[in-house]
């Protein structure tokens, strides 16, 4: 124990880690005209945790049998059940991501190797239209080195002609809320004449519908210093509800076409159009508010397309050419209405928002990899990339005893341009000895400019960043080995977050419930990163492994509250230094494989011990903001009959208290989560599976409180869960 707490005191110094990797880099037995170049063979892995085992970075693959397995309609549903991942959501809010404890863009989301697009959510990818999904704990130089956490990599399917073609039907109910989904993939070859050229058309189709209901409770009290007591001026009790829909159509077509020997050309696509809509309710029992009784009615059409074209070129000795152009583009449509009523129900507001959103980003990158010698596998790259967003916003907002009318409008433009150059070697030392040294350098410019009025939210930011990264494999014996790595990696501000404008809240503005505006000033978070992991193998799909690791984070950002204009306001600003560091083990078997006597059983069990310290907040519980400290999962699959498998899988998520400020605490309760399924094959070509999630139904509950020497506030929120019903037909022709 001695030898780990000496590592996590490790300090990382930029200049040596620089020089290391550009010199290891280069580093060879021979020079490089006098290397033996040798053919390279690419041999099929026969299971992901061979490939795992294999491989030189810390990458952990699942494929179609783990997202398939419960026939969820929803990514965030699949990724919640992958060891170490966590889903944070709230209040109706989309899914964040978490991997060790950590979201809000410390975990990087990547579409088949390349960062998603702005306004891009990952539930609008259907889980029927994903290959694999990669999750690194260290990014590689050919990523984008924002990772501080890890990275999540969703491969789309890349289906080959010759594999049956595949249609899905879904029903699901929640709450008396019934949701559909189909999807299909088709795949087909050209005639001989046209050349070899295969394609793919994967799509899915949905409808969704649910319910979401909270209660909260607020309290406001001041000190008496006269008896050195509490005492309470506002008791608030409020019920809100919102009905939520989901309609969209999502495709991914792909085209393949070999064009000799030397030279393919792919082109993958993914289109998505959706419907969103949100009815909320709200109603509180007290005077104390603008509108003790408030309606909002919500909704949006998104389009969003994302289109890569690559070529790829063999070149002699087993060196190989990719060039990549790839173009996205986000169309938001949205309008809002807003009804603000007294507590007898009288109409006192009207207010309108009307927002629309266009993106378009093109970028080009390409890859040279060469085989120089018989050791050394290098690497070079680079890519560039613009993006252009205009976006206008109209608010209106009608006072209905005068019939007065406040206008409000903004229109803006705002550009980022990226460029990126990496160097990477895998490197063979020995038999037993791998590594990978790479180094990537990135440079990232966004600005915004008001469009009408001359004093509007304009901004130049210029972000650059040297990445350089260590990884390390060292295999004792065939089933044993150890892992090492080192890395510098960073957490960019959102465009949003820069953007110096105000967004209101819509009712009762408190220190809990703040209006925002983001800081144009905003620097990146930079993180210098450890890795020390040790993992045993057994059988080809089995394994034990644990995972030290540390994060030092420099200028964390954070929200300071203040008030301004007699309204409670949080602006986001740089904040001091944090410290993260974690334990993670993960255990996984087939029983079959350890003696023939026990059943065709697989288990899995993980454990996420997860800690983070701020500098520039007086402890205790100073953490990251909602970092989940304790995170434990459980999960067994059992072959009962020859075409009835059963499974289930249990997840905890521990409570949390976190001092996020000098005055601001919070609270999260305890989680439990269990989903059960039951797949029916009933013949080679069709399946059917039933599943139940969130068996235990259990509510979900948080506590926020600011208190300052002479008042305090206080909420406490409860969110109801429901179990969700899901029926799955799988037919494969």
């Amino acid at each position: 124990m001695q030898f780990i707490r000496e590592i996590f005191r490790i300090r990382l110094p930029r200049l040596n880690m620089l020089t290391v990797a550009a010199i290891s880099l280069f580093a060879s037995k021979a020079s490089f005209g006098q290397a033996t170049i040798q053919q390279v063979d690419i041999i099929g892995k026969t299971t992901a945790v061979r490939e795992r085992q294999d491989d030189v970075g810390m990458r952990s693959i699942y494929g179609r049998e783990e997202i398939e397995k419960y026939g969820d309609t929803n990514l965030s549903e699949v990724l919640k059940r992958l060891p170490g991942i966590s889903i944070s959501e709230g209040a109706g809010k989309g899914a964040e991501i978490r991997m060790r404890g950590l979201g809000n863009g410390y975990t990087q989301i990547l579409l088949n190797g390349q960062a998603t697009p702005s306004g891009f959510s990952i539930d609008n990818i259907a889980p029927d239209l994903i290959e694999k999904i990669e999750v690194m704990r260290v990014a590689s130089a050919d990523m984008s080195a924002q990772s501080i956490a890890g990275i999540i990599n969703i491969v789309l399917k890349k289906k080959s002609s010759n594999q049956a073609s595949e249609f899905k039907t879904n029903a699901s109910l929640q709450a008396n809320r019934l949701s559909g989904n189909v999807s299909w993939s088709l795949g087909a070859q050209t005639p001989e004449e046209w050349g070899d050229i295969s394609y793919v058309i994967a799509g899915n189709a949905e409808s969704n519908t649910y319910d979401v209901n909270i209660s909260l409770a607020e309290n406001v009290a001041v000190f008496q210093s006269a008896n050195g007591q509490w005492q309470t001026q506002i008791r608030r009790q409020l019920q809100q509800s919102q009905q939520n829909r989901k309609d969209g159509l999502n495709l991914s077509p792909r085209i393949q076409w070999k064009i000799d020997a030397e030279n393919s050309l792919n082109w993958q696509s993914n289109i998505n159009a959706s419907r969103l809509e949100q009815a909320k309710h709200e109603q509180d029992d007290s005077d104390t508010t603008d509108f003790p009784m408030n309606n909002s009615l919500w909704a949006a059409h998104v389009l969003t397309s994302r289109n890569d074209l690559s070529w790829e070129r063999r070149l002699d000795d087993s060196a190989k050419l990719n060039i990549n152009f790839g173009w996205n583009r986000l169309e938001r449509d949205a309008k809002f209405k807003f009804w603000g009523k007294d507590s007898q129900a009288n109409l006192q507001e009207i207010r309108y928002v009307n927002g629309a959103a266009l993106e378009n980003e093109y970028r080009l990158s390409g890859k040279y990899l060469a085989p120089y010698s018989a050791d050394h596998v290098v690497s070079l790259g680079w890519e560039v990339s613009h993006a252009l967003r205009n976006e206008n916003r109209l608010e209106r907002d009608v006072q209905v005893s005068d019939s007065s009318v406040i206008s409000d409008a903004h229109f803006y433009q705002a550009r980022i341009n990226k460029f990126a150059a990496y160097i990477q070697d895998e490197w063979s030392i020995n038999k037993a000895w791998s590594a990978y040294l790479g180094l990537r350098w990135e440079r990232i410019t966004s600005s915004s400019k008001e469009l009408v009025a001359a004093d509007g939210f304009d901004f130049n930011n210029v972000a650059t960043m040297a990445s350089p990264i260590l990884q390390t494999v060292w295999k004792q014996t065939e089933q044993t080995q150890w892992r090492l790595a080192m890395n510098r990696s960073f957490k960019l501000p959102s465009v949003a977050n820069l953007v110096p404008r105000r967004f209101r809240v819509d009712n009762n503005n408190t220190p809990l419930n703040a209006d925002f505006q983001g800081n144009p000033q905003l620097r990146p978070e930079r993180a210098w990163g450890l890795e020390l992991a040790y993992e045993h193998y057994f059988g080809s799909t089995s394994l034990i492994s644990a995972n030290l690791y540390r994060r030092q984070i420099d200028d964390i950002i954070v929200e300071q509250l203040s008030q301004s204009g007699g309204s409670w306001l949080n602006v986001l600003s740089n904040h001091g230094r944090a410290n993260v560091m974690g334990l993670e083990i993960e255990v996984k078997t087939k029983l079959a494989e350890l003696s023939s006597r026990f059943p065709d059983m697989e288990l899995r069990a993980t454990l996420n011990r997860n800690w983070s310290r701020m500098d520039n907040v007086p402890g205790p519980d100073n953490r990251l903001s909602q970092q989940v400290p304790l995170l434990i999962s459980t999960g067994a699959d059992y072959q009962l009959l020859p075409r009835l498998r059963i499974g289930g899988d249990y997840h905890f998520q521990a409570s949390n208290t976190t001092r996020e400020s000098e005055y601001m605490r919070v609270h999260r309760n305890p989680k439990r989560h269990l989903d059960l399924y039951l797949a029916w094959k009933q013949n080679p070509q069709s399946q059917l599976r039933m599943s139940v999630s969130n068996v235990l139904q259990q509510d979900s509950a948080d506590s926020d409180t600011y208190t300052t020497p002479t008042a305090r506030w206080n909420d406490n929120s409860r969110q109801q869960s429901a179990r969700t019903w899901r029926l799955v037909w799988e037919l494969k022709l």
